[in-house]
């Protein structure tokens, strides 16, 4: 920044005059960031409105056009204590008989009590060499010193081959209990999807090691294959039942599912379209899957409400009071309002980024249309012989009055006996009486209308010279406006800059004749003086 020093000799306040002289070309400069500022705003507003419309699309709107989205059942269990249930869309409905016959747990060994040899407390800290029944004496050439074999799977039966996965563990007599505690947490076989491991802990206060397998079931089932581990190490950290170490082995879990057994690693079962999960032993339960009328009822419950919600905000965007003449506040302006002024001003700049903008307009025009449409069912009215056609009406779904109703609410869908709606709670509920006595018309209407809307979205949606695919606005035409606003703004303020530096030369000159002719003054009172 170039300093400069003014009206040393005229005593004229030059930086006031010069900035009241650039006046008009400094506004210019503060409306290209006024406007550059309002457009990124704006382009915010529409990112947050086209993320909420895609997420529309693709989730909602897409399964609603699907027949399985409609095939929802429940299942109920006359002894919730024992099992939880969830059931699919391809569950057969039906009445069945369950026992929960045995529950699945993790092999768990707790080790023999661990002790110094100094008899002071063991801790996390304390090494192996200073443990009972660590003497390092392992012949050096013995294949078994320093190391732990960790075997994995159910014992081999007599007679039979052990080919279990195993892995060694290395350990050192300077490592401390803390160390080993963490080899064995590192211990693992099997890939990503079919991982067993162990966790490990040591209790200072119990003084024991504890381990157990992070797969239950007989499958996580472990065991120190003491043939080939180090005695020295495995005695002093108390794992073999000599020094009082005890082992629950993993077993599967077991039910009875109409006569079949299965079983589990797990105490989940999933069985013909049942995800059951035992949760205590129990016998003579029953199963009972039928159709979820309700769990229709809350999927187009929860679309009208998304709708609403979609079409409410684009309607507010819409509706809002033109933003085009405020402009952003210069720090000089604010200094001038109230916190309550600028807050005001900003809010009102805010709210109308998007007023009458064409493209909301018609998208919801569009979508309103779609929802007020007819559908042919596929079936003939025996009265007229024509098409039979089924509108939002005929499950008891409607918009409230027009002129009763605030402006950016009137597009908005209620159902009549939604005991969440203040508005049409007490009414009869069609929509649930349809869903029970005619699901196929309910599915068959709510595909069309989803579908319908589905596809006129997709082609608001389309890729253009202007805007990228899955957008609604001119994405590609305003981020080129961002650079012609940025060249812009550069060109304004080297407009302003050339105009000050005109200025300031010009005083410049102005004080330089007047210090000139101030000191032929100063001469000539001196001469005369004399």
């Amino acid at each position: 920044m170039t300093m400069r020093i003014t009206g040393l000799s005229s005593g004229l306040d030059t930086e006031s005059i010069i900035t009241e002289l650039t006046k008009v070309q400094s506004n210019k400069v503060d409306k290209v960031k006024s406007d550059q500022k309002k457009h990124d705003m704006k382009m915010d507003k529409w990112k947050d409105l086209n993320k909420k419309v895609v997420s529309f699309y693709n989730k909602t709107l897409s399964n609603l056009r699907f027949d399985s989205s409609y095939t929802k059942k429940t299942t109920t269990s006359s002894n919730n204590d024992a099992v939880s249930i969830t059931t699919s869309g391809s569950a057969m409905n039906s009445a069945q008989k369950l026992s929960v016959d045995k529950l699945a747990n993790s092999a768990y060994m707790t080790g023999g009590r661990i002790d110094s040899k100094s008899g002071s407390k063991v801790t996390n800290s304390t090494t192996l060499e200073e443990l009972i029944g660590y003497t390092g004496a392992t012949s050096s050439d013995d294949a078994r010193k320093g190391k732990i074999r960790i075997k994995f799977g159910p014992d081999p039966g007599e007679g039979e081959t052990d080919t279990r996965e195993y892995v060694d563990i290395d350990i050192k007599g300077t490592d401390t209990l803390a160390d080993v505690v963490e080899k064995f947490r590192q211990v693992k076989i099997g890939d990503e999807d079919n991982e067993i491991g162990l966790n490990a802990n040591y209790d200072a206060n119990q003084g024991r090691l504890y381990l157990t397998s992070t797969k239950s079931g007989k499958a996580g089932n472990f065991s120190i294959d003491l043939a080939n581990s180090d005695a020295d190490i495995f005695e002093s950290l108390g794992l073999y039942e000599g020094r009082g170490m005890r082992k629950t082995e993993g077993e599967d879990a077991e039910i009875t599912l109409n006569g079949v057994k299965y079983t589990s690693d797990s105490n989940t079962f999933e069985i013909n379209g049942l995800t059951i999960t035992a949760k205590q032993k129990a016998e003579d339960i029953t199963l009972t899957t039928s159709d979820d009328t309700s769990g229709i009822y809350d999927m187009i419950k929860g679309f009208l409400k998304e709708y609403n919600e979609l079409i409410g905000e684009m309607a507010k965007l819409y509706n809002a009071e033109n933003a085009d003449e405020y402009d952003i506040l210069t720090e000089e302006q604010k200094d001038s309002m109230t916190e309550d002024e600028i807050k005001e001003w900003n809010e009102k700049i805010e709210d109308g980024l998007l007023a009458k903008d064409a493209t909301i307009g018609r998208v919801m025009r569009e979508m309103k249309n779609i929802m007020l449409g007819a559908f042919d069912m596929g079936e003939v009215d025996e009265e007229t012989g024509k098409p039979y056609k089924t509108s939002f009406a005929s499950f008891g779904i409607a918009t409230l009055s027009y002129f009763n109703t605030d402006e950016n609410e009137r597009g908005q869908w209620h159902i009549d006996g939604d005991e969440d709606d203040e508005h049409t709670s007490s009414n009869e509920d069609k929509l649930k009486a349809m869903i029970t006595k005619n699901p196929d018309l309910v599915r068959n209407f709510f595909k069309q209308i989803s579908s319908s809307m589905y596809s006129k979205l997709g082609d608001l949606m389309k890729s253009t010279d202007f805007s990228s695919s899955f957008t609604l606005y001119e994405d590609k035409q305003m981020k080129k406006q961002v650079d012609k606003y940025k060249t812009q703004l550069k060109e304004e303020q080297k407009k302003l800059e050339s105009m000050e530096d005109k200025y300031y030369d010009q005083f410049a000159q102005m004080e330089k004749a007047m210090t000139s002719l101030n000191s032929k003054q100063s001469a000539l009172s001196g001469l005369i003086g004399s």
